[in-house]
């Protein structure tokens, strides 16, 4: 059976592939922002989240989550806007032993979401825990036996000056591997693939004219960022797909030439600190200069 947890992207030119999208677990549990209490005995651990307000924030409601062991040792403590339980029986990182994902969601404008997964082994543990701006899709495939993370980039967020809504939130497929997050980019180009055609079928010969042309930054300029995000949403694409030369290229073509070097740097730099900065190999930006040094040598 194939499971995969709800996520709502919204985000127009980036789309998740097909596939059931279902929650594991009947019904919610959960605690939302401060109404809701939870007290479950999962496997090996003990797990209660019970609503509370912040006094340091005018009272708002808020949750608290404590998970013990079944000794009552104390593994993790937290108070967060939200709670939620989402898998509670799943391997999620190859082990052979069942899993518990832990949802957390800051709330308003601090717009974050936090995953903790733990181990639920006679002696469970803490495997991971990551933080995003954006939610994640847990997908389960049972006949494979693998497990995947589908989530956005969400270090993108007003990229640039570029609004919310046009912000080009690239995919992001992890894998969890041991206690390691492994960006699985790679083995996805079908979807990269599916964004590229999308934005290039979308921008215009005179959008992509305006672009090419334009003489202040296409992110903060009069160029409408629809324009923008198209042109992004490719280069995006490429490069989360393991492509950097081709995402460069991408660049070279599509921007205005004054500010290709500025723009990749910003690039690479808010990719560095994105959600991939919680994998194993962390990602290793290449230089301009060798990126361009490739793009030129390349047989046309």
């Amino acid at each position: 059976m194939f499971y995969r947890t709800a996520l709502a992207l919204g985000v127009v030119l980036f789309w998740l592939g097909s596939g059931s999208q279902a929650r594991p677990l009947h019904g919610r549990d959960r605690c939302f922002r401060g109404r809701g209490r939870i007290a479950r005995s999962i496997r090996s651990v003990q797990v209660r989240i019970t609503p509370g307000v912040d006094k340091d924030a005018l009272n708002e409601p808020n949750c608290h989550l404590v998970v013990r062991d079944l000794d009552g040792n104390v593994i993790l403590s937290e108070t967060d806007s939200s709670f939620e339980v989402l898998l509670d029986s799943k391997d999620m990182n190859g082990d052979g032993i069942p899993d518990l994902v832990l949802e957390a969601y800051s709330g308003g404008a601090r717009c974050c979401w936090t995953y903790y997964i733990f181990s639920l082994a006679s002696t469970p543990s803490l495997i991971t825990k990551f933080e995003n701006e954006r939610e994640a899709s847990f997908d389960i495939d049972e006949k494979r036996g693998t497990a995947e993370i589908v989530t956005l980039d969400g270090a993108f967020d007003y990229f640039d000056g570029l609004c919310h809504a046009c912000t080009p939130f690239p995919l992001v497929y992890l894998r969890l591997n041991g206690n390691d997050l492994v960006d699985l980019g790679p083995q996805h180009l079908a979807d990269y693939d599916e964004t590229i055609r999308e934005n290039k079928n979308a921008l215009t010969a005179s959008e992509l004219h305006s672009l090419q042309t334009a003489k202040g930054s296409p992110t903060t300029g009069e160029l409408a960022h629809d324009t923008t995000a198209k042109a992004l949403g490719i280069v995006l694409a490429y490069l989360y797909g393991g492509r950097t030369d081709q995402a460069y290229e991408a660049l070279q073509k599509m921007w205005p030439a004054f500010d290709q070097a500025r723009v990749w740097k910003l690039i690479q730099d808010t990719r560095s600190g994105g959600i991939l900065s919680y994998t194993r190999s962390k990602t290793r930006e290449l230089p301009l200069a060798t990126v361009l040094s490739r793009v030129l040598s390349a047989p046309r």
